[in-house]
């Protein structure tokens, strides 16, 4: 898949804005960001600061370093932490979740799931990840507002043609699909099911799931099967910026930044000329109408209304 088939892709139905250092950081007003997760989120973690600050470092890592924590900082004033828990459940996690005194950061990222699929006869499997997903979810509930912007990552769609032979032994990608269900169900609950309503552990407020994630990846970008290219993450991490920012940003012409954004409503003269043109089609289509004729003598008429 190429940049500008993803860009297409990506373009459908709304405009995807490429902020600059500058605008990111007049949104952000050097608020905290920080990711929880995997290797997944942490990849994401990276792209992400390279595309609030590009002098931010790219870290190679090896050994202990994956597993590790760290910490940014732009030059905008920004501040970064990335926090290694996979299973979202050390007491780091548990403490943002629950919030407190402290200034809310602008984003929260949490990102999990492969590591309860890979690792299934010691984590226990997806049962122990929906019951994490149950506390998280009631945290959410007591705290609603740890964050400016909650997100929850979707599990990430997996290429088993390139995983290695123990990953692949337990890591499924119909588990993956059934685990994205279940977080959707949560966040998006049907609104015809108030029984169920009153059961689930659902937040009182937006918590975004960018499920486009999945739709971007493609096999010909990993060689592994699970870590994709820079070029994929980094739109991501665009995406996530779109997410945070487009709807604080001034909705004023031009409008490059539709995705993951409120309309504006529309001006008082905009409200008039609406109501007109709703009020004068009936009228003119009335006028012109004669029962005698055929429909299509009056089109011209009917093109002008529409």
């Amino acid at each position: 898949m190429s940049l500008n088939v993803l860009f297409i892709f990506l373009a459908t139905g709304c405009v995807l804005h490429k902020y600059t250092e500058t605008e990111a950081s007049s949104c952000l007003h050097s608020k905290d960001i920080i990711f929880i997760g995997d290797s997944v989120s942490r990849k994401l973690f990276f792209e992400f600061a390279r595309s609030l600050d590009s002098s931010l470092p790219e870290l190679i890592l090896k050994g202990n370093q994956k597993h590790a924590d760290y910490e940014f900082r732009t030059k905008y004033g920004t501040s970064l932490k990335f926090a290694w828990d996979p299973f979202l459940n050390t007491t780091f996690t548990k403490r943002i979740l629950e919030g407190g005194d402290r200034v809310p950061p602008a984003m929260l990222v949490l990102g999990s799931g492969l590591w309860y699929l890979r690792y299934a006869n010691a984590s226990g499997g997806i049962p122990a990840w929906e019951s994490r997903m149950d506390s998280i979810f009631n945290l959410l509930i007591k705290r609603p507002n740890p964050a400016d912007k909650v997100i929850i990552l979707p599990v990430e769609r997996i290429i088993t043609s390139k995983l290695s032979k123990e990953r692949s032994s337990t890591m499924h990608p119909s588990d993956i699909e059934a685990m994205n269900s279940d977080l959707f169900h949560r966040i998006n609950p049907p609104v015809d099911r108030a029984a169920l309503l009153k059961t689930r552990s659902l937040p009182p407020v937006p918590v975004s799931f960018p499920l486009v994630f999945n739709k971007m990846l493609d096999e010909t970008m990993t060689e592994d099967g699970l870590h994709f290219s820079d070029i994929v993450i980094r739109m991501q991490a665009r995406i996530l910026i779109n997410l945070r920012c487009n709807d604080a940003m001034p909705k004023v012409y031009p409008f490059n930044k539709t995705c993951c954004n409120k309309y504006p409503s529309p001006s008082l003269p905009h409200m008039i000329a609406l109501t007109l043109v709703i009020l004068i089609g009936p009228f003119m289509a009335f006028r012109v109408y004669n029962p005698g004729k055929p429909v299509s003598t009056f089109s011209p008429y009917c093109a002008l209304i529409v």
